[in-house]
């Protein structure tokens, strides 16, 4: 059998038994859960039983992979049939407890340096595309630190804090990924004292029917914590930049 050395770490009780399922069906030898035949299995679709082995597996894999320590994936199979099997351990289950802790610590410390050193990345190149940004043609900034350029001046009224909108609105992140666009359907309604901070401040400059491009600092948005939205994760410390066109004022 050919060896081969993952990234991986230890799992929870629950992952290990996930994995054992999916390890013993795949293996070369058949085994006990369920009785796979001898062989490599043949993974079909069709199969209820595969479908559900084949999803706890990728779960499970993916798991291993987060973990990010250096085992020999030989023997962690050789551990999981131990385990499935109800066959005596190597070791005792205090040292695999013990082992366990362990490498849980060093993958959170390594997740944590990783996580200062982006933060760290991520404001000092805010800062100086906020600071050049601010001398480029067209920029206005505000005293609250935002930064806009009007693209289009619109012929209506401006909003009051008080009034609804309609807007559409794309938003992307300083690699030019869009986590968040209504162009492609319809405008959306916001009350404008029930949007981000940028937002109002922006949208009070706008007149009905105009289009502002803002540049939002990562104080002004989400600062250290970040967001999630469908589209797209927002890292920590990242400049957002808007398109926001004021369709309507609803009061």
């Amino acid at each position: 059998m050919n060896m081969k050395v993952f990234k991986v770490s230890t799992l929870t009780a629950s992952a290990l038994a996930a994995v054992a399922v999916v390890a013993v069906m795949v293996s070369c030898d058949g085994g006990s859960a369920g009785g796979a035949p001898k062989g490599k299995t043949q993974f079909n679709p069709e199969d209820e039983r595969h479908m559900t082995s084949y999803a706890i597996g990728r779960d499970a894999g993916r798991i291993i992979r987060e973990k990010e320590a250096d085992i020999d994936i030989n023997i962690v199979l050789m551990a999981l049939r131990e385990a499935v099997d109800s066959l005596p351990g190597k070791i005792p289950d205090s040292a695999v407890s013990a082992i366990n802790r362990r490498v849980t610590r060093e993958a959170t410390e390594r997740q944590r340096q990783r996580r200062i050193a982006l933060e760290a990345s991520n404001m000092a190149a805010s800062q100086a595309f906020m600071e050049q940004n601010k001398s480029v043609q067209g920029v206005v900034t505000t005293e609250s630190g935002l930064q806009y350029i009007m693209i289009t001046e619109g012929t209506g009224e401006k909003p009051k804090i008080t009034d609804n909108v309609k807007l559409h609105v794309h938003g992307t992140l300083p690699d030019g990924t869009v986590f968040e666009s209504t162009l492609d359907g319809e405008p959306v309604f916001y009350p404008l004292a029930g949007v981000l901070k940028a937002w109002t401040e922006a949208l009070l400059l706008t007149k009905a029917g105009g289009k502002i491009k803002i540049f939002v600092a990562p104080e002004l948005a989400y600062g250290r914590r970040g967001h999630r939205t469908p589209m797209a994760l927002i890292g920590p410390y990242l400049v957002l930049t808007y398109e926001i066109e004021l369709v309507e004022i609803i009061k």
